[in-house]
């Protein structure tokens, strides 16, 4: 049963290239995450066409997404460069 969702799900291409990503995403927050060197400067940012976006991960190991577009690149940072909230 598993194996013929898995094999639906992985015909279409845009999916599966959307899965493939998806788990790229996680491997590379987990080898990130592993590295102390890696994260004090563990961001991505990235425009979507309409707004900036991007992730951060802070040293308390918090990750944060701000999935809400920024109008500028300078706003984006700011928003994921913030204070941690204890």
């Amino acid at each position: 049963m598993i194996e013929r969702i898995v094999n639906l799900l992985f015909r279409w291409r845009p999916l599966r290239l959307a899965i493939f990503d998806e788990v790229n995403m996680y491997n590379s927050i987990t080898r990130i995450m592993a590295d102390p060197e890696s994260m004090k400067t563990a961001t991505a940012l990235w425009d979507d066409g309409d707004g900036w976006r991007g992730w951060t991960v802070k040293e308390n190991g918090n990750y944060y997404f701000n999935d809400i577009p920024e109008k500028s690149l300078a706003d984006a940072m700011e928003i994921l460069g913030g204070e941690d909230e204890n």
